[in-house]
C-alpha cells in the first residue's frame, strides 16, 4: 500500500527537521504512514527507513569530496526514482540536500511523474540564486523556515510559503547562568566525518590549553555511533578522553554549558535558541579552500552561521578556515566567560534572532499545512 509520505533527508540536519515534521504530523494524523531516506531520528519518529543516509555518509564536506560521490549518488537517485514511480506516495517531502533532491525531482518530472511534491527547507537559502529557486519551483511546492528566502522567491514571482522556523516551537531558552570557576565547555565538531577530521585536531589542542589554564571540563557531542567512536579515540585524556564523548541533540547538550564550541550548521542555531554563549568555526582542507576561492568566491563573503545570517550582524564569533586555531578559539572564549556585558550582548542578539525566526507555534503551522496537502491529495 502506498505511504502517505515519502521523505528524503540526506544528512543529519535534514533528518532532524524531517523527524520533527513527522512527529508533529502524527498528532494531527495518527495513522500517518511514512517511508524515508534518513537516519535514526526519522526512524524514531516512526518512519520506515528505506536507506540510512546519515550512517551511510550520503552528505559530503566540500565540493571536491562531493564530486567523488556523484556516480554512486546518481545510481541511488535512479533507483529511488524508479521505486517512487512504481509505488507513488501521496506526497513526496524533500528536505534540503539540494544537489541530490533537486535533480531527483527533475528526473521524476521528466519521467512523467504527476504526484505531489513538497520541498521543505529549499536549498541555497542565503545565496540568492535565481536559477536554483526556479528549478525548485518547477518541480515542487516549497515551505521555507526563513523569511529572507520567502521574500527572495516572491521577488522572482515564485510560489513559496513561510510559517517560521520549526525549532522556535521546540527549543526553550534557559535562564542566564554565571560561568563556573572551572568552566564547562560543550564541543560540537560537526556531523560529517570530513568535518570532524578537519576540526578535531584544533579543538583538541584548544581543549588541552583550556583545561591547563582554567581547569575546564568538557562534553563532546557526536552525530553518529561511528563518529562517536572516531572522536573518542582521538580526544585527549587530559580533557576527559572517551568518557566525555556522547550522542545527543545540540539543544540538550548545551543546556547546562557555560560556553560551547560549535561547528557551523543547525547546531549553532539550536545553541543560540537555548541561550548558551558560543564560538563557531568551520574549515575545509586546503585543496577544497583553494577550489572555493577560485570557483565560488561568493561563499567566502559575509557571515556563514545562522544567527548572524538571520540578523545580518555578527552576534556570534566565526573562526573560518585559517582563523580557526587553538589560540583564537581560546581568546574568543575567555571574554564570554569573564565579561558579563559581552555575554549580555550575545544573549540580546539571541532574543532578537528568536523573534525574527517567527511565531512560537511555527512547527504546528507547518504541520497543519502539510496535513492539508495530504487531504488535498486524497481529494484529487
Amino acid at each position: 500500500m502506498p505511504a502517505d509520505l515519502f521523505v528524503i533527508a540526506g544528512e543529519a540536519s535534514g533528518d532532524l527537521q524531517a523527524s520533527l515534521l513527522v512527529s508533529a504530523l502524527r498528532k494531527l494524523r495518527p495513522s500517518l504512514t511514512v517511508r524515508a531516506i534518513g537516519g535514526l531520528r526519522l526512524r524514531a519518529a516512526g518512519a520506515e527507513i528505506v536507506e540510512d543516509s546519515v550512517a551511510g555518509g550520503w552528505a559530503s564536506m566540500g565540493h571536491l569530496r562531493a564530486y567523488v560521490k556523484i556516480p554512486w549518488l546518481l545510481l541511488r537517485m535512479l533507483l529511488l526514482a524508479s521505486s517512487i514511480m512504481r509505488d507513488p506516495p501521496r506526497l513526496i517531502v524533500c528536505v534540503d540536500f539540494g544537489a541530490f533532491n533537486v535533480r531527483m525531482l527533475e528526473w521524476l518530472r521528466f519521467c512523467g511523474y504527476k504526484g505531489r511534491a513538497l520541498y521543505y527547507f529549499p536549498p541555497a537559502a542565503w545565496l540568492d540564486r535565481p536559477a536554483q529557486a526556479r528549478k525548485v519551483a518547477r518541480v515542487a511546492g516549497a515551505i521555507t523556515p526563513f523569511r529572507h528566502q520567502a521574500d527572495f522567491y516572491r521577488s522572482l514571482g515564485l510560489a513559496i510559503e513561510w510559517f517560521g522556523h520549526p525549532l522556535v516551537s521546540l527549543v526553550a531558552s534557559r535562564s542566564p547562568i554565571e560561568p563556573a570557576r572551572s568552566p564547562f565547555v560543550v564541543v560540537m565538531p560537526g556531523s560529517r566525518e570530513g568535518e570532524v577530521d578537519c576540526h578535531l585536531p584544533v579543538l583538541a589542542a584548544a581543549a588541552e590549553r583550556f583545561a591547563r589554564e582554567r581547569g575546564a571540563r568538557f562534553r563532546v557531542v557526536a552525530a553518529s555511533d561511528a563518529l562517536a567512536a572516531s572522536i573518542a579515540a582521538r580526544w585527549p585524556q587530559a580533557c576527559g578522553g572517551a568518557s566525555v564523548v556522547v550522542r545527543s541533540d545540540a539543544a540538550t547538550a548545551v543546556v547546562d554549558a557555560d560556553v560551547a564550541w560549535v561547528a557551523s550548521g543547525t547546531a549553532v542555531l539550536e545553541t543560540a535558541l537555548v541561550g548558551t554563549p558560543q564560538v563557531t568555526f568551520y574549515r575545509v582542507s586546503d585543496a577544497q579552500y583553494r577550489f572555493v576561492e577560485r570557483h565560488l568566491p561568493h561563499l567566502l563573503v559575509g557571515p556563514v552561521t545562522l544567527p548572524n545570517l538571520v540578523l545580518d550582524e555578527r552576534i556570534v564569533p566565526e573562526l573560518l578556515q585559517h582563523a580557526m586555531s587553538a589560540e583564537r578559539l581560546v581568546s574568543e572564549t575567555n571574554p564570554l566567560l569573564d565579561d558579563r556585558a559581552r555575554r549580555e550582548v550575545m544573549l540580546d542578539g539571541y532574543d532578537r534572532m528568536r523573534r525574527a525566526l517567527g511565531p512560537p507555534d511555527s512547527l504546528e503551522r507547518i504541520a497543519g499545512r502539510v496535513n492539508a496537502m495530504l487531504d488535498e491529495s486524497t481529494a484529487s
